[in-house]
């Protein structure tokens, strides 16, 4: 528009007879160097204010672990309850990583991969038996041998779901109070080889899963706390198909997670 402004004067000047002044290149001209730094401001505005909100999130974030361990492989194909590994989640805040020890309970029997074939991120073929072994190693046990878990070494997993420190998460509290499955939080576990951040775990997805979920009250002996919404269900007072979500009991207020 300033172009067609400028040739448009021009060609005014020239038919009344004013002296014609030579134009101004783009590099000096004010007007197009103020456009581009309102332009640049607004841009790299967007982009830092988009990058601190998602300063220390980890959506996707995939790391090769020390041990190529299937989910899918585990959880999927031999249906082995996330809780018979993960202990912590029915118990306290942390899930907790399993131990060699957890590990050896069925790898003491089992020594060799006999499932369908596995590949990694990259398509490549996994041996699946070469990884026990690796696990071997770790347990510090020789096959045919009488194995001695005193010898054994805490493998070296790369973390992945990490929340910040000013952030309280307990996972016995959504687990087994609250009643929610894995993959709400951590996708289809039981369909992963390596496991990798399925959110981004941030304040606003947290907040709009309290306002969605309901609260589970059948059979769940922590909420009886809450008769007057007992109460209200059983006399209608609450549509029942809408039920009571986690922000009616208070999850949404700020010192449920910062305090």
């Amino acid at each position: 528009m300033l172009q067609v402004n400028a040739n448009l004067k021009r060609l005014t000047d020239e038919k009344t007879g004013q002296p014609v002044l030579e134009p101004i290149p783009a590099w000096r001209n004010k007007s197009y160097i103020a456009m581009v730094t309102v332009v640049l401001f607004v841009v790299g505005g967007y982009l830092t204010s988009k990058g601190a909100m998602g300063y220390g999130r980890s959506k996707d974030y995939q790391p090769v672990q020390p041990i190529y361990y299937s989910h899918k492989v585990h959880a999927g194909v031999n249906q082995i309850n996330c809780q018979y590994c993960h202990t912590g989640v029915y118990q306290g805040k942390q899930a907790t990583i399993p131990s060699v020890n957890v590990c050896m309970n069925c790898h003491l029997a089992i020594n060799e991969y006999k499932g369908e074939k596995i590949y990694d991120e990259a398509g490549e073929e996994v041996n699946g038996t070469a990884e026990i072994k690796k696990l071997y190693k770790y347990a510090g046990f020789e096959e045919g041998k009488p194995w001695d878990p005193s010898k054994a070494t805490p493998i070296e997993w790369v973390r992945i779901h990490n929340l910040p420190d000013h952030v309280y998460f307990n996972h016995a509290q959504h687990v087994k109070a609250g009643q929610v499955a894995c993959q709400t939080c951590h996708g289809e576990i039981q369909k992963m080889g390596e496991v990798k951040q399925f959110t981004d775990l941030s304040m606003g997805w947290c907040v709009n899963c309290h306002r969605e979920t309901k609260v589970q009250f059948k059979s769940n002996g922590f909420y009886s706390i809450y008769e007057k919404y007992h109460q209200d269900l059983k006399s209608g007072k609450i549509d029942s198909t809408k039920g009571i979500t986690v922000e009616n009991i208070g999850g949404t207020e700020c010192q449920k997670c910062h305090y």
